[in-house]
Order: C-alpha cells, then sequence, then structure tokens
C-alpha cells in the first residue's frame, strides 16, 4: 500500500509539473508539439491516478483549483472563439442585440475600430451563441468596459468559477477515481482554464440537472436543462427524457425557463439570422469529424465529387429523425439520466461535421458522473488536441485518424459485446414474430424444443409470451437464458419419442454436417410439429452473398464455437429443402416465404407422420414479402 500511494504522489507532482509547463508552452501556436507531448504526459499520469486510486476527494479538488489557476493567465492562444465571445458582449454593451448583425456589418463601423475586430473568425456570419452564453459576454464586458483583455479574464474567470463549482458537485456525487478522470483531465484543463470555453458553464447546469434529478425535483432538474440548451443547443434534446421520468410537470418548467431567459434577446431577425449561420456552419465547416469525413471520402471516390454542402445537412437530419428511436430505448432499458444524456450526446458527436476539442468536454464529463470509464471517449479527447496542428501546418490528418481510428477499436472493445447482444436479441423477437402463429396457445404448458438455441432468446421470447415450457439444446453452450439447457450431438438427441409438442429450427439445419439426421430426430422427438427456417438459395451471387454473411455473423457471436462448423456449410433453394423434408418420415403442412435478395428465407412446418398434431397451424402456402 505504501508502494501505491508513494507511486500516486510521484504521478500527482509529473502532473503538475506538466501542466506548469503547457501554461508556458501553450502561450501561442508555435510549440504545438510540445503542447501535445505535455497533453500525452499529463493524461498519462491522471490515468496513473486513476489505476491506483490512493488519492483522496478532498486532494484531487484541491489540485483541481490550483492547476486550474496555473492556467488562468494563458491568451486565447489555441482557440480564437474568445474573441467572438468578448465582441458579442461590447455589441451588447453598447445597447445593441448581438444576433442583429454580423460583425463586418457597416452599422457596427465604430466598434470595427477596436483591435478586437481584426481578431474575429467569420466575422461574415451572425452570432450563435445562445442567450445564456450571450448573458456572461454582457456581464464580462459589463465589468470591464471597453478593454477587450480585460473583457475576456473577466468571462473566462466568470466561466472557470462555474467549472469549478461543477467540479466541487461531481466530488460530492463520485468516487474520487472518477473525479480524477474529469478534474485532472489536461484536454479539460486545458479547454477550460486555458481557452475559457463556455462548455465550463454547460458543465456546471449538467451537474446541477443531474443533481436536482436525483432528488426527485423535476422542475429544477427541467429548468437546468433548459438554461444548459442556452449555453450549447443540444441539451435541449434532453428535456423529453423527462417525460418518462416526471411527465409534463418534468418538462414545462424547462420550457418556460428557456423562454424567460431568451425574452431579452427576442427579435423577428433572431431566429433567421442565427439559423443562417448555423445552416452554413453545418454545410460548409468541417473539422475532426470521423463519420462526415469517411463518408465524405467514399462518396468522392464513389462519385469524384464533393459531397460537403450534402452531407452535413443530411447527418444533421440523421440525429433529428434518430432521436425517437433513443427516446424509446430509454424507456425500454430504463437508464439513468445520465447515461442517457451521455448517450445522445455521444450520439449528436458522431453525426456533426465538427468536433472541436472543447465539444468533448461534455461526453468526458457524463462518463465521470456515472462512475464508467469511457476509455474511446477520452482517447478521442486526447488526440484531438493534435488537431490544432491545423492552424500551423502539422499533421492534422495523422491526429483525425489516430483518434477516431482508436475511438472506434476502443469502442468495439468496450461496448462491442453489449451491442452486439442487443442486436441478437432484436433478431430474436423478429425471429419469435415470424414463428408466433405457429406456437399455439393451449389450457396445458405447452413443451418447446428450441434446437440449435445458440443464446436462446428466441426460446425466451417462446417462454415469456407464450407461457410455455422451453428445453433450449446445441452442440455448444453460448446460453445466456435461464432456461433449461443442454448440450447434444447434432444426430442424436437424448429425448424420449414425442417428448415436446413443438421443436424449432431456426437457422440451424444448413451448419449441420449430416441435416437430414438432425431433422429426422426433431421429428421423432416431436409429437406436434416441428418448425423449420432456413435461408433459401436464387442464385450463384445470392450463395456467396449468403457464405460470408453467415461466417462473419457467426464469428462475430462465438469465434470458437462456430468457426469448427463452417466446414459444413450448405444452403439450398426453397424447393431442395422442401424435398428433404418430404423424404423424412413427416408431412409438410405449410411454407411461407419472405424477405428479398440473398436475405430470404423460407418457413417449413412439418408433422411426425406417427403423430397427430393436436395444434393444427393455419396453412398458408404463399410467399410473403
Amino acid at each position: 500500500m505504501r508502494t501505491r500511494q508513494w507511486l500516486s504522489w510521484l504521478a500527482l507532482t509529473a502532473l503538475m509539473a506538466s501542466v506548469l509547463a503547457l501554461s508556458l508552452a501553450a502561450q501561442d501556436r508555435t510549440h504545438l508539439d510540445l503542447v501535445m507531448g505535455l497533453v500525452a504526459a499529463g493524461s498519462l499520469c491522471a490515468l496513473t491516478l486513476w489505476w491506483l486510486d490512493t488519492q483522496s476527494t478532498r486532494a484531487v479538488l484541491f489540485y483541481a483549483v490550483l492547476v486550474r489557476l496555473v492556467l488562468f493567465h494563458l491568451p486565447p492562444s489555441l482557440s480564437d472563439d474568445a474573441y467572438r465571445y468578448v465582441w458579442d458582449g461590447q455589441v451588447q454593451s453598447h445597447g445593441i442585440n448581438p444576433y442583429r448583425f454580423a460583425p463586418q456589418d457597416p452599422a457596427l463601423a465604430f466598434l470595427q475600430e477596436e483591435p478586437i475586430f481584426e481578431l474575429l473568425n467569420s466575422p461574415a456570419f451572425y452570432s450563435v451563441y445562445p442567450p445564456v452564453s450571450q448573458l456572461i459576454f454582457h456581464a464580462g464586458a459589463q465589468l470591464t468596459g471597453s478593454d477587450g483583455w480585460a473583457a475576456h479574464y473577466a468571462i473566462k474567470l466568470i466561466l472557470i468559477l462555474a467549472e469549478l463549482l461543477a467540479v466541487f458537485l461531481l466530488g460530492r456525487m463520485v468516487t474520487a477515481r472518477y473525479l480524477i478522470l474529469y478534474a485532472l483531465n489536461p484536454l479539460v484543463l486545458l479547454e477550460t482554464a486555458g481557452q475559457a470555453h463556455t462548455e465550463s458553464m454547460l458543465i456546471l447546469l449538467l451537474v446541477l440537472a443531474v443533481l436536482f434529478h436525483r432528488r426527485g425535483q423535476g422542475g429544477l432538474t427541467s429548468i437546468a436543462l433548459g438554461a444548459a440548451g442556452w449555453v450549447k443547443l443540444f441539451p435541449f434534446f434532453f428535456l423529453p427524457l423527462l417525460w418518462r421520468r416526471y411527465k409534463w410537470g418534468g418538462v414545462w418548467p424547462g420550457l418556460v425557463g428557456a423562454g424567460v431567459l431568451a425574452l431579452p434577446f427576442a427579435a423577428p431577425y433572431v431566429i433567421a439570422n442565427a439559423g443562417a449561420s448555423l445552416d452554413l456552419y453545418a454545410r460548409y465547416f468541417e473539422f475532426n469529424a470521423g463519420l462526415y469525413y469517411t463518408v465524405k471520402e467514399f462518396m468522392r471516390l464513389l462519385t469524384d465529387e464533393d459531397w460537403s454542402k450534402q452531407l452535413g445537412p443530411l447527418l444533421r437530419n440523421l440525429f433529428l429523425a434518430g432521436l425517437p428511436l433513443l427516446y424509446a430505448l430509454d424507456y425500454k432499458f430504463k437508464w439513468t439520466l445520465p447515461r442517457a444524456m451521455l448517450i445522445l450526446t455521444g450520439s449528436y458527436l458522431v453525426l456533426t461535421t465538427t468536433v472541436h476539442p472543447w465539444y468533448l468536454l461534455s461526453v468526458i464529463f457524463l462518463a465521470a458522473l456515472i462512475q464508467r470509464p469511457a476509455w474511446h471517449w477520452l482517447w478521442l479527447g486526447f488526440c484531438s488536441v493534435g488537431t490544432y496542428q491545423l492552424y500551423a501546418g502539422g499533421p492534422y490528418w495523422s491526429f483525425v485518424v489516430l483518434g477516431w481510428g482508436g475511438w472506434l477499436a476502443l469502442g468495439l472493445w468496450r461496448h462491442g459485446p453489449s451491442a452486439l447482444q442487443g442486436i441478437l436479441k432484436v433478431h430474436a423477437w423478429l425471429k419469435f414474430r415470424h414463428i408466433r402463429r405457429y406456437l399455439p396457445r393451449h389450457s396445458r404448458p405447452v413443451s418447446v424444443l428450441d434446437l440449435g438455441c445458440a443464446e436462446g432468446y428466441v426460446g425466451q421470447h417462446v417462454h415469456r409470451r407464450l407461457n410455455a415450457q422451453v428445453t433450449l439444446a446445441d452442440i455448444a453452450n453460448m446460453n445466456r437464458c435461464n432456461l433449461p439447457f443442454e448440450i447434444v450431438e447434432s444426430d442424436r438427441l437424448p429425448w424420449d419419442s414425442g417428448r415436446f409438442d413443438i421443436v424449432v429450427l431456426y437457422f440451424v439445419l444448413h451448419h449441420a454436417e449430416r441435416p437430414e439426421a438432425v431433422a429426422r430426430e426433431a421429428l421423432r422427438v416431436c409429437q406436434g410439429h416441428v418448425l423449420i427456417v432456413e435461408s433459401v438459395v436464387q442464385s450463384r451471387a445470392s450463395l456467396r452473398i449468403l457464405l460470408f454473411l453467415d461466417r462473419a455473423a457467426n464469428r462475430l457471436r462465438a469465434w470458437r464455437s462456430m468457426k469448427a462448423q463452417e466446414r459444413f456449410l450448405r444452403f439450398r433453394t426453397a424447393d431442395e429443402w422442401a424435398v428433404l423434408f418430404e423424404k423424412l418420415d413427416g408431412r409438410l403442412l405449410a411454407q411461407e416465404r419472405r424477405g428479398w435478395g440473398p436475405l430470404r428465407s423460407a418457413l417449413y412446418v412439418v408433422q411426425p407422420v406417427s403423430g397427430e398434431d393436436p395444434f393444427p397451424p393455419s396453412i398458408d402456402t404463399r410467399d410473403s414479402a
């Protein structure tokens, strides 16, 4: 234990040294390689502190304040957003609505003589900073008058104090270990205390929303999220999450509060001017956007055209169209509010065209709040510091590829298995719906054998929906359900004849070494009818696609368990499957086809010749698309 404590203090000392050196190296953009190296060193120290887990919350909070004080003096050296903050504040100090004129408009000629005007980015664009951000800018201008540099540091002080309060509140809600991942994260330090981005105020409002939610105060939660939406617009998408938790009482206070905060800036031109700038940003601005860059390059190779203007709005609309699904998943799986907010924010960042380093502060904070290490977002945050190289002619693209490539790899490592199981559960539900009308309800419990059950999700649906007695069986144990399970030989089943009312084989026989023997055994142990669903071949092209898809899907599910069966893979046409079943001791009662292209499948209802089916299915031999 003593060794761990010494290592922890050594890591903390190294972190402080790297931040101190960062406060000198980040004075301008001439030493970006050094800045990246110091961020890497500081990140490694922070991760070491997380791993050792010996620091107290009080110690972490003390050093969180100290490192922010060290970086407070930095000018807007890496990002020039702060100049626009000052400009909007000075415009307001002259009684002018900041959404009325673009900075280069002749109406603001008297301000264009100020040195701050020459430092602005996008002077032809109307301001897109929402009302709460504008109130902070105005406060900074009011406190310092027309001195632009003084206004910058006044705004910076307001934002740092807000973020420090958020850090202290976070320290009351999580362990010291997870507090480290945000409070001592070099990216967070650089973008809050160093560059004074408005995310500092956003973080405070988000932590207040979660704090109020944990106290059951839905109205205050809603108000905090409404205010957060007027710092950065995307938190407005969090408000519908409150409907499941508080109904209308958890939504209307946030809408009313947001309306009150917007009143000082209300004017007929606000929506048109700010909306035009937002649309231009979506169409023309691009920075460190992994999915956007990937699709853009793919379309360029495919069509030899630049799709930049189309892809931005397309991805934005895709995000908006996907929101109802995310809300439905929240309702279905009963996510915690911070987790739901994290998933929505992550989805937004994946589908946007611009991901500046400071945009990642929200996901890093929310991940710390739910006390789960989001390594993929932490990695992307670290690499995003390297994207500042774009402004100095450095290896910008290397950091984009490294950042998003690592994000994808770590994300798959962290969430891939659970995401795969989620997909398999949805697929199992669709399978169950396909065969449901052939699974009868009865006065007595129906016994069902799910043969070749894999994870057992189809059998689980049969058990829950029809109150059936389900037995799962397969040649390898991949079962994830709390149902009776048997490992069986492929050509001999360990049950007496007529043991089950129904036997289900869903996408099983094409894997079997001797499919006829498996089907014959299924008929032997069944006194009712056997439901068989198989993929069907229509052409050589569809066969090649089926072979590829089947191997890829099963290797993802269980590489070792399924790889051995690949040598037996054999797909047939629908007629060939039907002929095979007719050769066995059974009668083909029904046949149903569905799907399209290489995903076409056929369902067969087969009854043992020696048995009398007590549950006759509805006969339907028509194909269904």
